[in-house]
């Protein structure tokens, strides 16, 4: 996502920082300051706040600035470039963010989200980011425009699950149809009201990594606070269509409501629609299974 930068102050940006920039760089550097913007102390700062970022979302966080004539203006392919060259992204779904500030010419503002934050993330979303960071930027403010963003993005991410309270529904793959993610939604309403624990459904199609026993469902679930009640209480269903296989996961005090070999006769029960293919019975099942211990 793209917002036009500020021209008025470019020309005195740029005779800041007409000398060279040198950067010692490292596996872990984060900000990748060319135009020479930052102080060392501002580089500090911002490095410490997207340290605590990582921590605390599992993901990562990148800021670039340039004030060269890089040949090109699809800032797209730029970022894709420096993301895969620098080898960015956390998780098992390499996720990352990369903020992109462009002061040649008239400049531009460019973010750009990898992994779990392109499906999490919409445009809108990402245009309050910028639109928010460039009211910082025009005031000269560049280290707190993008200190902002990382603890913003950072406090969202790690709130989904309370800040979406209606939306439970991931399905990336997009084997639901829109009717039936509405049926779905509303079923899982009804469900938390009677149960007072959360339920979840995710399916996914990527190649994602360490991901073979499911492992992603709990990165998930953990990273975006989902979860009902002091113990984050609930229940997750996954799909995963790269390796075939689906997996239901208790979390917090539903384990002690439903152990493990009744946790498998659900998984059972819905075999049979997940077989066919029918998506949407087959975690209805699912749903009336976990029901029934609380009706």
């Amino acid at each position: 996502m793209k917002k036009r930068a500020f021209a008025l102050l470019v020309a005195a940006v740029l005779l800041l920082a007409a000398a060279s920039f040198a950067q010692e760089e490292t596996a872990y550097t984060r900000v990748f300051d060319y135009a020479g913007l930052f102080s060392d102390s501002e580089v500090e700062t911002l490095s410490a706040a997207i340290l605590d970022f990582q921590e605390n979302t599992g993901y990562d966080f990148a800021i670039l600035t340039t004030n060269e004539d890089l040949g090109t203006t699809d800032y797209q392919q730029l970022c894709d470039d420096f993301y895969v060259d620098r080898s960015l992204g956390l998780g098992m779904n390499q996720t990352a963010m990369l903020c992109y500030l462009d002061l040649y010419s008239d400049g531009y503002y460019y973010i750009s989200a990898y992994g779990d934050l392109k499906n999490l993330m919409v445009t809108e979303d990402i245009q309050y980011l910028a639109n928010t960071g460039m009211e910082y930027f025009v005031k000269g403010d560049f280290a707190g425009g993008f200190e902002w963003t990382v603890n913003m993005l950072a406090e969202a991410l790690t709130n989904i699950g309370t800040m979406n309270e209606t939306i439970r529904v991931y399905d990336y793959a997009e084997l639901l149809t829109d009717d039936e993610v509405a049926a779905l939604e509303s079923a899982i309403a009804d469900f938390r009201t009677l149960s007072g624990m959360d339920f979840l459904y995710l399916s996914t199609c990527e190649d994602l990594q360490g991901n073979d026993d499911g492992d992603y469902m709990s990165e998930f679930y953990d990273v975006h606070g989902f979860g009902d009640g002091d113990n984050r209480s609930g229940v997750m269903i996954y799909l995963d269509l790269y390796n075939g296989s689906y997996f239901v996961q208790n979390f917090g005090d539903m384990d002690d409501l439903v152990p493990q070999e009744a946790l498998n006769r659900i998984v059972s029960d819905s075999n049979v629609p997940m077989g066919e293919g029918r998506v949407l019975d087959a975690v209805l099942q699912v749903i009336n299974d976990y029901a029934a211990y609380f009706q």
